[in-house]
C-alpha cells in the first residue's frame, strides 16, 4: 500500500501485487477447467432429453395420424412423412389442405428431417432438432401401402461427443431405444441405433 499525503490528508492508494494477481487467475482458471467439462455435458444431456421427447411427439402424431385415419384413405395407416405446409399425408398436412391447427406437429421438425419418407444415412439436416437430425428408419417398412401395422424413426447426433453421446429410435412398440455412438468425436451421427437395441431408461 502506497500513501502519500499533503497538507490538508493523506491519500492511500491500494492494487494488487504480481503473486495476488497471479493467485487470481490461478483460481479462475482451476474454476473453468471444473465447470466447463460439466457444463458440456449438461448440454449434451439437454440435447438427449430433448431428442426422447422430440421421438416420443412423433410417436404420439402417428398413433393419432393412425386412429383417426387422417389421410382419409378409408383404411387406418401410418406415414414416414414429417413434410411440411403444402405436403398432404404428412404429419405437418395430415389432410389435403394445410391448417396449422390440425398439424400434428410443429415447424421445429421439419429442418431436422434428413431424407424425409427414405432411409436415413447421415446426421446432416439443414436445423438441427437441439444437436439431433431426424429420419425415417430403413427398418421399418418404406412401401406406403405396407404402412399399416409399423412406423420408425430415428435421432442421430450432428456432431458426435459434442451435441450428444446416443442414438435414439422409436417403432411401433412404443419403446425408445438408444446406442451409444461408436464415431469420434465431431462425427456426423449415423443412426446407429436400432430396433433391437436396449431400451433407454
Amino acid at each position: 500500500m502506497l500513501a502519500f499525503s499533503n497538507e490538508n490528508h493523506n491519500t492511500y492508494v491500494t492494487g494488487m501485487t504480481l503473486v495476488e494477481l497471479l493467485t487470481v487467475t490461478a483460481i479462475i482458471a482451476i474454476l473453468l477447467a471444473i465447470a466447463i467439462p460439466n457444463l458440456l455435458k449438461a448440454r449434451m444431456s439437454s440435447n438427449e432429453a430433448s431428442a426422447k421427447k422430440a421421438l416420443q411427439t412423433l410417436r404420439d402424431a402417428e398413433y393419432q395420424y393412425f386412429i383417426q385415419d387422417l389421410d382419409d384413405d378409408g383404411f387406418r395407416d401410418f406415414t414416414n412423412r414429417i413434410g411440411f405446409d403444402g405436403d398432404a399425408g404428412s404429419l405437418r398436412q395430415p389432410g389435403t389442405a394445410f391448417d396449422s391447427e390440425e398439424a400434428l406437429i410443429d415447424s421445429s421438425f421439419e429442418g431436422a428431417v434428413v431424407n424425409d419418407g427414405n432411409t436415413a444415412n447421415t446426421a446432416d439436416c439443414i436445423d438441427p432438432k437441439a444437436g439431433y437430425c431426424l429420419g425415417w428408419s430403413s427398418e421399418a417398412d418404406t412401401d406406403p401401402s405396407s404402412l399399416t401395422g409399423d412406423f420408425g424413426w430415428e435421432a442421430s447426433v450432428r456432431s458426435s461427443g459434442v451435441t450428444g453421446r446416443r442414438d435414439y429410435s422409436i417403432f411401433v412398440d412404443k419403446v425408445i431405444r438408444c446406442s451409444t455412438s461408436t464415431l469420434s468425436k465431431g462425427d456426423r451421427g449415423q443412426f446407429e441405433a436400432e430396433r433391437n437395441s436396449r431400451a433407454c431408461d
